[in-house]
């Protein structure tokens, strides 16, 4: 169990870096483009398709993180309907389906993206267009084994005798 919050962790910091990186690039391209195209009447061709697919990355990066923090979109009628005791079994299974849809969702988009090798397409620059949809089963594959590390975690905290439910859950 260590070991897996120990890459939940260091998925988290590398994510956060990833982020702080991206979202600079976005910056300087979108300031750089306005600056072209309103002094210079032109700008970056590729600019616009790149910062859109910028913006697919961060939001995939921004999944991970909000996943592993338990500030991912949730059904939250669960904490009316189950008493407090029971809460983090129910958050158990919630997380757990999730991770398995999550699993889904990444096989699925493995075959999206070996159907874009198989065309061999480029998107901007002959870069192939596979550079910049690779995030998407990335992105469901971290967000999937987030889920399971926190479902993992809770078991462990409930076989320990914690049955509480902390606000961050």
């Amino acid at each position: 169990m260590t070991l897996l919050l120990f890459l939940d962790r260091l998925l988290a910091r590398i994510t956060g870096w990833l982020i702080i990186f991206f979202l600079s690039v976005m910056i300087l391209m979108a300031f750089g483009q306005v600056v072209l195209r309103n002094f210079f009447h032109t700008g970056i061709e590729w600019g616009d398709v790149f910062l859109r697919h910028m913006v697919l990355w961060l939001g995939f990066l921004g999944a991970t993180i909000a996943t592993g923090e338990g500030r991912h979109l949730k059904i939250e009628f669960v904490n009316k309907l189950v008493i407090k005791h029971y809460r983090k079994i129910v958050y158990i299974f919630t997380n757990l389906f999730a991770s398995v849809v999550c699993y889904f969702l990444m096989r699925a988009a493995i075959s999206f993206v070996q159907f874009e090798i198989e065309s061999a397409s480029t998107l901007i620059l002959n870069l192939p267009t596979t550079y910049f949809i690779i995030i998407i089963p990335i992105g469901y594959g971290i967000i999937a084994f987030r889920f399971m590390v926190r479902s993992l975690a809770w078991g462990a905290e409930i076989i320990k005798g914690d049955w509480d439910v902390k606000e961050e859950h």
